[in-house]
């Protein structure tokens, strides 16, 4: 019965996702950066010779690679915004279904199309090699940012308006963490209070000739914990002042 309603939930998400040519062109966006830097990063390489631009592909990549599961954060972030302005996840949190539960499912499923689109970015670009293994589980620890993005919208803002103001300066604040790459350590830990630093900080470990197998993955699982933590803990203040209204 659970997994029906689950199913169902899930359904009517894609249906909307579909229907709209904004979210559509959101959730699709990420590829089409990822094709133009293809061509374009090479091209400028060569172009521009007495400039090192090799040296700042990691922070390029590790640009795009959190994109993706920040544009999947904000498209569910404004669906959950509207159905809040239109009291549907009151109704939800009366159900058997239950408000945690219904947005466990949604927030599920674009977490985890966030994960092969991470990988497959990557691979699209094509100029830093990494070990697939790895790469998996930067691309695991990257999608965490779409349960970020997505209870940073909705704890905060009260309707779809203040959430599109809000997207632009979510964006600056999460991705942050990438100046680290223009500061010496150990400075660059004062950014590690932001959840994003640790997949940031485990993707230019991974993309590093001599980067360390142990940082590594206790840079993974900072990022597991550390983000899971703020969304639990933003699914807390959603929740009261939803259900407080």
């Amino acid at each position: 019965m659970l997994a029906s309603q689950w199913n169902q939930v899930i359904a009517a998400d894609l249906r909307k996702v579909l229907r709209e040519p904004f979210f559509w062109f959101i959730m699709i966006a990420p590829l089409l950066l990822a094709w133009g830097l293809r061509e374009f990063l090479p091209y400028a390489t060569g172009e521009y010779q007495n400039f090192d631009l090799p040296q700042y592909y990691p922070l390029i990549l590790a640009l795009l690679i959190l994109t993706a599961p920040l544009y999947y954060g904000m498209v569910l972030g404004l669906q959950v915004l509207e159905e809040k302005d239109e009291k549907v996840l009151l109704a939800v949190a009366v159900t058997p279904l239950q408000l945690h539960r219904y947005l466990a499912a949604r927030i599920a499923m674009f977490t985890l199309i966030s994960i092969p689109l991470i990988v497959l970015v990557h691979e699209i670009i094509d100029v830093i090699e990494i070990g697939m293994g790895r790469l998996i589980w930067v691309a695991l620890a990257a999608s965490l940012n779409t349960p970020l993005m997505t209870l940073l919208l909705a704890a905060f803002a009260k309707n779809q308006l203040e959430g599109f103001v809000m997207v632009k300066g979510l964006g600056f604040i999460i991705l942050f963490p990438l100046a680290m790459f223009f500061v010496p350590a150990p400075w660059h830990l004062l950014c590690s209070v932001l959840p994003t630093y640790w997949p940031i900080m485990a993707y230019f470990t991974a993309a590093a000739e001599a980067g360390s197998v142990t940082f590594f993955y206790f840079d993974i699982v900072m990022a597991v914990v550390a983000q899971l933590l703020a969304t639990l803990l933003l699914y807390r203040k959603f929740a009261t002042g939803l259900l407080s209204s």
